[in-house]
């Protein structure tokens, strides 16, 4: 099939880290990928390929090339002298937002889950010719698209827990008759602690016995009683006009 020829040849949406040492596996795949689209046709007005490529045959030349530009890598697992784990550990340590697809042909179940063990977002048993490491590649950037939002949230939601728990320190220091704890005499007795919050509610309720009552989630008549056992006056009714 030839090569399409692009009214946009410079445009791409990722940089595509390849890393492959075997002659025939690579120039099939750089064939397979050059013919995919932009997705991004309409906005930049013309046909332009998906990906760049930038190729990888040593783990070297992938720890040095995997710069910011870089979105996405394959890596065949195959390479001489098995670095192909090593590769995908390299690049995920280094890049944590880089989508990497490890690749191979015929590879036993053990390589697929340790290829994903190691940072690959997905892992493609390749057969002769590459057909299908150019979808396989897009699940990849997907996932790591998926999961990167996942990990943001993770994060805000901690920091705003940690910033949530700060202010509620501040609120204790603010509100009148709060101090923090210095000393095990600062806790008080069940008790008094219970009498203090009636108190506060019964101050809250003023004149409303019946909706302190419901608020406390009692009868009118156990709120009575409630209230004689810690010395906490009955907040009576409300005066009439």
């Amino acid at each position: 099939m030839p090569r399409p020829r692009w009214d946009r040849p410079r445009e791409f949406d990722h940089q595509l880290l390849l890393a492959i040492d075997d002659g025939p596996l690579l120039r099939s795949a750089r064939a397979r990928l050059a013919r995919v689209p932009g997705h991004r046709g309409a906005e930049v007005g013309g046909r332009y390929p998906r990906f760049k490529v930038i190729v990888a045959r040593r783990r070297e030349d992938a720890r040095s090339r995997v710069g910011p530009a870089v979105t996405a890598a394959a890596v065949d697992l195959t390479a001489r002298g098995g670095a192909g784990l090593d590769v995908v550990r390299d690049l995920r340590e280094a890049r944590p937002d880089l989508a990497i697809l490890a690749f191979a042909h015929a590879a036993p179940t053990s390589d697929a889950i340790a290829a994903v063990m190691a940072g690959a977002d997905f892992f493609h048993d390749c057969p002769a010719g590459c057909d299908g490491i150019e979808r396989a590649l897009e699940l990849a950037i997907d996932r790591r698209r998926l999961t990167r939002i996942i990990e943001r949230n993770t994060e805000e939601t901690e920091a705003a827990r940690g910033k949530l728990a700060q202010l509620s320190g501040d609120l204790v220091l603010a509100v009148p008759g709060f101090r923090p704890l210095h000393a095990r005499e600062d806790v008080l007795p069940f008790r008094e602690a219970a009498r203090r919050y009636l108190l506060a509610s019964a101050q809250l309720f003023a004149g409303d016995a019946r909706g302190l009552a419901k608020a406390l989630g009692v009868s009118y008549f156990a709120l009575r009683r409630l209230l004689a056992r810690y010395a906490v006056p009955f907040p009576g009714a409300r005066a009439r006009r």
